[in-house]
């Protein structure tokens, strides 16, 4: 196996991470926080963010224990071989399968809003081969591209929602009133979704630069998205009222439209808005299908020639895949299965891992010292 460099700085991991949360979701977040929550969807984004800060503080935890490792090599080591191989297949079957719902996604967004004309496959296909093209490099690579594309996803993210602020009805957000604290649990684990990507970092982790601040990292990280889903559905709740927002498949993309009446000096307001999402989506999917074979390359032991034949082998079968729903109703349905799964890979296993991992330590603390109070 080629050894690789770890040369990936504090403002590179923080936005691997950003990249790969902001995706599709935001396209959808005001409908799925007040689903439950009505008037106080805002709470929505809050409790996912704790939900999902639990995993990031676990993942984080496992970085540092494990300096130049991604969790191909430190899983066997915490959970033995066996239980361990298992976890790293479920990890890689869940991120393949993340891509390509994401791509069909992208591609529904794409056709029923600014491409009506042009196949649904054209267009995935098109996104598959530039992530493929990604896929094919070293993983420096996937750093300088998403080091670049950051600043196009920043802007537009915070400034959509806030332009849209005009148009705001604040009477929308009231009573400041919720009917039960189970609905705030069950909308924060459904809103979780939205910052799922940050499980990637037990790859990105392992080529920190010593020094690189791991927790600084994933809290900026995490806290820029919080902001941005938060505005998001607040603009989503005063421009429309919940009631509305249920109604609308893509509720932000309406939020864009609204933007464009406020006399703005772009006459199609939303296709600029979805030619800087496109860079979104395709560092989301990139990170993803990225981490996805990469794992499978750390785990056969293999070089940068394995890499690329797999990235070209698995287009086809994940551009299948991407047609599997019949319609956006059953994408949806996929959607929530592919959610319900995720719990697994991007909670629970992480979780386990860093609490298996620290009292493995405090174990072997403790007999040290007790070998050494014997040796005295």
């Amino acid at each position: 196996m080629e050894k690789q460099q770890r040369n990936f700085g504090t403002w590179q991991l923080t936005s691997i991470m950003i990249s790969s949360m902001i995706g599709v979701g935001i396209l959808v977040i005001p409908r799925t926080a007040t689903e439950l929550l009505h008037q106080m969807g805002w709470l929505g984004p809050i409790a996912g963010a704790f939900v999902a800060s639990l995993a990031v503080a676990a993942i984080v935890y496992l970085g540092n224990q494990f300096p130049g490792l991604t969790f191909v090599e430190f899983m066997p080591k915490i959970f033995g071989v066996a239980i361990g191989t298992l976890c790293i297949c479920l990890f890689i079957l869940y991120q393949f399968l993340n891509a390509g719902i994401t791509a069909r996604l992208f591609g529904e967004v794409v056709v029923t809003s600014v491409l009506p004309q042009t196949p649904l496959e054209v267009i995935i296909i098109t996104l598959l081969l530039l992530v493929v093209f990604l896929c094919c490099h070293e993983i420096e690579v996937v750093a300088r591209v998403n080091e670049l594309l950051i600043p196009f996803l920043l802007l537009p993210s915070l400034l959509i929602p806030l332009v849209s602020f005009m148009n705001a009805d604040w009477y929308n957000l009231l009573p400041f009133r919720f009917e039960s604290w189970t609905n705030v649990m069950k909308t924060g684990l459904n809103t979780y979704t939205l910052y799922t990507g940050y499980e990637l970092l037990m790859v990105y982790f392992a080529f920190a630069i010593p020094g690189a601040r791991l927790g600084v990292a994933s809290m900026t990280g995490m806290s820029f998205s919080l902001v941005v889903y938060l505005i998001t559905v607040v603009a989503g709740i005063t421009v429309f009222g919940y009631e509305e927002l249920q109604r609308l498949v893509w509720p932000t993309l309406e939020l864009v439209k609204v933007t464009q009446k406020t006399g703005w000096f772009l006459e199609r307001f939303e296709s600029a808005f979805l030619a800087i999402w496109v860079a979104s989506v395709f560092t989301t999917i990139g990170n993803m299908l990225y981490a996805t074979i990469f794992s499978l390359r750390r785990l056969f032991h293999k070089g940068i020639r394995f890499q690329q034949i797999t990235a070209i082998v698995i287009m086809m079968p994940l551009f299948f895949l991407t047609l599997v729903p019949q319609n956006i109703v059953e994408l949806f349905s996929y959607t929530q299965h592919l959610t319900n799964v995720g719990y697994l890979i991007t909670i629970i296993i992480p979780i386990l891992l860093a609490i298996t991992q620290f009292i493995r330590n405090r174990f072997n603390k403790g007999r040290e010292v007790n070998n050494a109070k014997g040796g005295t």
